[in-house]
């Protein structure tokens, strides 16, 4: 029976190890992070563009995505394709695709379809910084949680 529980108590070990390793993820810089759950709780609330493919966003180059767990809605802001600030409004959810990677998408409000893209979203420890990768193509984005749109 001891050498039942010290079986036990190892597979437990080595279980706990296993999944701490799994939940690493690397960062734009190569650096090993810990990584949280994404959910409509995590990606809850305002978020701006940081880096587009590991290029800071310039000073007059905006974007910043609001999330609303509760009603599964964003709201957008940007200037990224204009000099003037640009408002998006949706939907989005959250799924888990394969080996526990977790995917965002959504749809465009007054009829204008679906996302170009769904992404792959890794989300950093203590949750104020996460990454989105395209699953069709290779754009990678970095945001950083913000307290709110700013007046724009």
């Amino acid at each position: 029976m001891k050498k039942l529980k010290t079986l036990f108590s190892l597979l437990l070990l080595a279980l706990s190890l296993h999944v701490a390793s799994c939940a690493k993820e690397t960062d734009i810089a190569g650096n090993a992070e810990q990584t949280m759950v994404v959910s409509y709780t995590t990606l809850d609330g305002c978020w701006r563009l940081d880096a587009w493919n590991m290029e800071s966003m310039s000073e007059q180059t905006y974007c910043y995505v609001d999330f609303d767990r509760t009603e599964r809605r964003f709201e957008m802001w940007d200037n990224i394709a204009s000099m003037y600030a640009r408002k998006t409004t949706g939907t989005f959810s959250i799924e888990q695709g394969d080996h526990k990677r977790y995917i965002l998408g959504g749809t465009y409000d007054h009829g204008v379809g679906d996302w170009n893209m769904e992404y792959e979203v890794v989300m950093f420890h203590p949750g104020d910084r996460m990454t989105w990768r395209s699953t069709t193509s290779d754009d990678m984005f970095t945001y950083t949680r913000v307290e709110g749109i700013p007046e724009l």
